[in-house]
């Protein structure tokens, strides 16, 4: 019995000494094959940019990563839930603020 506690086991073949190489593909040939598939209703399997769940965006998106003394990023995330607005939403708050008050 072997280690694993199967008896003899079973006969692969013997690996081929030398895969046989692909012959080249002409670029034309592709392109017909692509049209040939568009035309019978296939699609392209390209992933496409995912959405994230949620709400729909009105806006294009992007992140700000912010790091800074603990008591002052703790004041506005106060600042923003005693006011029960996003972070986004405090910030833009802030700076429209500051617009009003510098113009």
């Amino acid at each position: 019995m072997s280690k694993y506690g199967f008896g003899g086991g079973i006969e692969l073949p013997q690996p081929s000494k030398a895969s046989k190489a692909r012959p080249k593909v002409e670029p034309d040939s592709v392109e017909k094959a692509v049209e040939a598939g568009k035309s019978l209703g296939f699609v392209s399997r390209e992933g496409s940019t995912r959405l994230k769940p949620g709400p729909k965006r009105k806006e294009a998106q992007d992140k700000v990563s912010i790091p800074g003394p603990k008591r002052v990023v703790d004041e506005f995330r106060a600042f923003c839930q005693e006011r029960n607005i996003t972070l986004w939403q405090g910030l833009e708050l802030l700076l429209s603020e500051k617009r009003g008050g510098s113009d």
